[in-house]
């Protein structure tokens, strides 16, 4: 499962980078893997118990990125962030313990802003394709742990 998960990090990497969009099949596949990943990895109370608690914070922080694209900069959230990107911050809330999905969550946006940052001139759009960065950060981070069995970032 975690080879399968892989490929779809790739393939979401692959194809915001690309086309600066990304199937939801595809997002939902890899929410499902990672999902089952962690599910396989810890007791079922606390399974849900984690993704409803990542869950909230994440519907915490769209209801702050709405009010700030909102008032702010006077556009709807959607012209600020896409679906891809929103259905990808769901990969990290499922799929992860509490302490892990905060982690993994904040260091894959500072990784995205600073990829971003340094290839901005060579970037054919300007917009951050967020979701496929994201999905790089967690393959390379996945990957790692894989060959080198770091640490399983499934469990607390």
């Amino acid at each position: 499962m975690l080879y399968l998960f892989l490929l779809i990090l790739l393939g979401i990497f692959y194809q915001d980078i690309k086309e600066r969009k990304v199937f939801i099949w595809l997002l939902v596949l890899a929410i499902g893997c990672n999902g089952v990943l962690y599910y396989q990895q810890t007791l079922q109370q606390l399974f849900f118990l984690h993704i409803s608690i990542n869950s909230i914070l994440i519907l915490i922080l769209l209801l702050i990125l709405f009010v700030y694209t909102k008032f702010k900069m006077k556009m709807s959230l959607f012209e600020a962030l896409g679906l891809g990107d929103i259905l990808f911050f769901l990969v990290f809330a499922i799929g992860f313990p509490v302490e892990t999905f905060l982690l993994l969550f904040i260091t894959s946006l500072l990784f995205s802003l600073i990829i971003f940052i340094s290839l901005k001139a060579k970037l054919r759009h300007k917009t951050v394709p967020l979701a496929g960065f994201q999905a790089l950060f967690l393959f390379l981070i996945l990957f790692i742990n894989l060959a080198f069995d770091i640490v399983n970032l499934y469990t607390i």
